[in-house]
């Protein structure tokens, strides 16, 4: 397994433990304040040049994990030789699908004045917490 999958299972496991949670309406998210709620409480994370952070949510009647990440929109349309932004977020769904087999919701979001595209996926937990 490499570093990127045992990161976010270990910061998975560790959200199950945790008392983070996001009770709020998936589509309606407030993204500045939960990654600042995340960093207050010392759970936002760096992982391939992103912010995540996850918190334990309900979804659709059942125990989940919430997974965001915070994708930084590259100024000056795209940096010569970085990768421009639809490649980092599939390479953040690639490696959380790795880890995690199955994503039971996903969804992304470019919020321009923020200058960043979150990613937010929900793991619905096998049996419940």
């Amino acid at each position: 397994m490499s570093y990127i999958q045992e990161k976010l299972q270990e910061v998975f496991e560790t959200t199950i433990e945790s008392d983070q949670e996001y009770n709020g309406p998936i589509d309606m998210i407030d993204y500045y304040s939960l990654f600042c709620k995340a960093a207050s409480n010392d759970n936002l994370f760096k992982l391939m040049g992103n912010n995540f952070c996850m918190f334990k949510h309900f979804y659709e009647k059942q125990d989940a994990v919430m997974i965001m990440f915070s994708i930084p929109i590259n100024s000056r349309e795209e940096i010569v030789g970085s990768k421009n932004v639809a490649e980092r977020v599939m390479e953040v769904v690639e490696a959380t699908e790795k880890s995690f087999i199955t994503i039971d919701s996903m969804k992304s979001e470019e919020i321009k004045e923020d200058k960043f595209v979150y990613v937010t996926m929900v793991k619905v937990l096998e049996g419940g917490v």
